[in-house]
């Protein structure tokens, strides 16, 4: 009795359907991980993005605080913040970089570091609003330590001493870096903007007030992905010194 085996034809057909099938499987699964993955970095970075609100919101509080006391130190650190502070109507030419962000790439801001918005830029050390010296808590882009802002390798956030001393090999650096120290803030800063409105009343006091608004940004690259991710936010803050 002769039985018959497959053909040539229906092998190379059950193959390029179990490959169709492999495929669609791969990709489905690496489109779950990619997923994930952009979730847990969005979360992660709105995270950061809320510890520096809340941080020049506990600086901004504990300043009006600082009447009370003498030596003022979150005056001298509030002072620092706003004297960095672009005041529209010196920097003109400056309005649309602050007010539009939507960079084509990530690095192209840092690329404009200087004489550009980064130049205003900063962050603020949370580990450091405890110290002593709470004005140490302001880190503030200058070219001479524009190391410290980079663009984000996997998600915005602030890398501490802590972080290159436990994932560097590099014993020199670990050894010089303190664990509350900022190495590097990377894919997120912070810029101030100064009231335009030299003019404004509160209320039917007729003092003038001013305010600063805080424009927190972040950039990177989701996986996957070569178009940059960008989540910012803005809050604003009243000065008293401005009432008058």
């Amino acid at each position: 009795m002769v039985k018959k085996g497959d053909t040539l034809i229906e092998v190379v057909l059950a193959i390029g359907i179990f490959s169709m099938v492999a495929i669609a499987v791969v990709a489905v699964m690496t489109g779950g991980t990619s997923s994930t993955q952009n979730a847990l970095e969005t979360t992660l970075t709105r995270e950061e993005i809320d510890t520096q609100a809340e941080a020049l919101r506990f600086i901004h509080a504990s300043y009006l605080a600082d009447e009370n006391t003498e030596d003022k130190p979150f005056t001298k650190l509030w002072d620092k913040i706003i004297s960095n502070a672009y005041v529209p109507q010196l920097d003109v030419s400056e309005n649309q970089k602050y007010q539009q962000y939507n960079p084509s790439t990530c690095q192209s801001i840092y690329d404009d570091g200087d004489g550009g918005v980064l130049s205003k830029a900063f962050v603020i050390n949370p580990y450091k609003l405890a110290s002593s010296d709470p004005s140490s808590a302001y880190i503030k882009y200058n070219n001479s330590d524009s190391d410290k802002f980079k663009q984000a390798l996997t998600y915005p956030h602030l890398i501490f001493g802590e972080d290159v001393t436990n994932n560097t090999d590099n014993s020199s650096l670990a050894s010089s870096v303190n664990s509350t120290d900022l190495f590097q803030a990377a894919g997120i800063f912070v810029i101030a903007v100064k009231d335009p409105d030299s003019t404004r009343v509160v209320g039917n006091t007729g003092k003038k007030a001013t305010y600063y608004d805080f424009y927190i940004r972040t950039c990177w690259y989701s996986t996957g992905s070569d178009t940059p991710s960008t989540i910012s936010t803005v809050i604003r803050l009243y000065d008293p010194k401005g009432i008058k």
